[in-house]
């Protein structure tokens, strides 16, 4: 298992539309990937940002036409992407979303459990440095892995999922390569993520239920703070957290322009 360099990268960009975000993150996985072993061990990367005009990502096999109501979204002023990772759907909205790639080495090199369970163990530094009690669950058994559906990511079953009484609190999807992999997360800082019910392509009964089920499911730093830190404070204690669980530090790098 080859060893990785202990200063890794760290982007902190701010805000960009869907279109920018997805090809950064796409972009960070492909320089990863395609990093020859004889070429010296790449960095790994934790991107931070948020979504301005708010967005829906699509998982990578998710049908646009049958996974979102493409008018619902327009009349709002949204947008949406396809992700290069896998899973449903996720309204980009009051969040923290972080990007992670790194190679299939060192901490990342016995498979697709303990790239999961590395990330959540930092996610879970960072809740308990909040003073919340978390608990990583197992995902109950699924019930409809079809990925067209255009059910919720933060109310499908995924690995080494962050509960705090009993509701989820981040989504997550991957995409593995023969080198590398890519992990997107989405952090809620405030109940916007409701909304995701009115833009999926289902009738009026199931959107309510959707809804009742996000509710149910997932909870918001914002709901569960009695005052919550202001963006940039959480990022670093995001960035913090990852730098603990992995005894690493960080590199900070802006993005070319």
């Amino acid at each position: 298992m080859a060893a990785l360099p202990r200063t890794w990268r760290l982007f902190r960009d701010g805000e960009a539309d869907a279109a920018t975000n997805m090809a950064r993150d796409r972009a960070l996985f492909d320089e990863l990937e395609q990093v020859e072993e004889s070429e010296g061990a790449p960095l790994p990367a934790l991107r931070l940002y948020g979504w301005r005009p708010w967005a829906v990502s699509l998982g990578k096999h998710q049908d646009p036409a049958r996974s979102i109501d493409l008018p619902a979204l327009e009349q709002r002023g949204y947008d949406w992407v396809l992700r290069p990772t896998g899973g449903r759907a996720v309204l980009h909205a009051e969040e923290i979303t972080y990007a992670f790639a790194a190679p299939l080495s060192g901490p990342f090199g016995d498979g697709l459990s303990s790239t999961h369970r590395g990330i959540a163990g930092a996610l879970a530094r960072f809740y308990r440095k909040l003073g919340l009690p978390v608990t990583l669950t197992r995902p109950a058994p699924p019930t409809d892995l079809d990925p067209r559906s255009p059910a919720p990511c933060f109310i499908a079953p995924g690995l080494a999922e962050l509960e705090t009484g009993g509701r989820k609190l981040a989504g997550s999807a991957q995409r593995r390569g023969r080198r590398a992999f890519l992990q997107h997360g989405s952090l809620p800082l405030g109940r916007a993520h409701l909304e995701l019910a009115d833009l999926l392509p289902v009738d009026p009964l199931r959107r309510e239920r959707l809804r009742e089920a996000l509710d149910a499911g997932a909870v918001a730093l914002g709901e569960l703070l009695p005052e919550l830190p202001d963006r940039a404070a959480l990022e670093t204690m995001l960035a913090d957290a990852f730098a603990a669980e992995f005894a690493i530090r960080w590199r900070e790098v802006r993005w070319p322009t």
